[in-house]
């Protein structure tokens, strides 16, 4: 049962092996946008332990997961996920650019082994969202975020 969570785990995180996901979701390993903190917790807790908590906003998670070290998780005024970045982790498995997104629509910048894909999101009904994919690899990823896009806010 073990592996097949795990297996679960890594479908989330990366889409099938070498697949592009048709459109990126609003969440990363079933942590989504605007998830009540209560339930993201409940969530997290199966994935790993508490590491950090700041000012009850933005807490820190270890993940026991081969590809991914740490998952960070903010919160907004009403505690509704804001935020979620996922780490890659040392020596693990490496996570593709491609696997995140299709980077052929892509927003990119490349300066001095700094690579950044970004990609902005809009949902009917719901909040856009920014997906980002940040690494000194050309290929592999550090790591990744999605954050709710408030209507006055753009891309940096």
């Amino acid at each position: 049962m073990k592996i097949l969570s795990t297996l679960f785990c890594l479908l989330m995180v990366c889409g099938l092996a070498g697949a592009v996901p048709a459109r990126p979701r609003p969440e990363i390993m079933g942590i989504s946008l605007d998830m009540k903190r209560d339930d993201a917790r409940a969530r997290l807790q199966s994935l790993g332990t508490l590491e950090k908590e700041d000012r009850k906003r933005q807490e820190v998670w270890a993940i026991k997961d081969p590809r991914v070290s740490h998952l960070l998780v903010g919160y907004d005024g009403e505690y509704r996920v804001r935020y979620i970045t996922a780490i890659a982790r040392d020596g693990g498995p490496r996570i593709r650019y491609q696997e995140v997104a299709d980077l052929k629509v892509a927003q990119q910048s490349h300066n001095q082994n700094n690579h950044r894909f970004t990609w902005e999101i809009e949902r009917r009904g719901h909040s856009g969202f920014i997906l980002m994919a940040r690494g000194h690899d050309p290929q592999y990823l550090d790591s990744y975020s999605i954050k709710k896009l408030d209507n006055e806010e753009e891309i940096d």
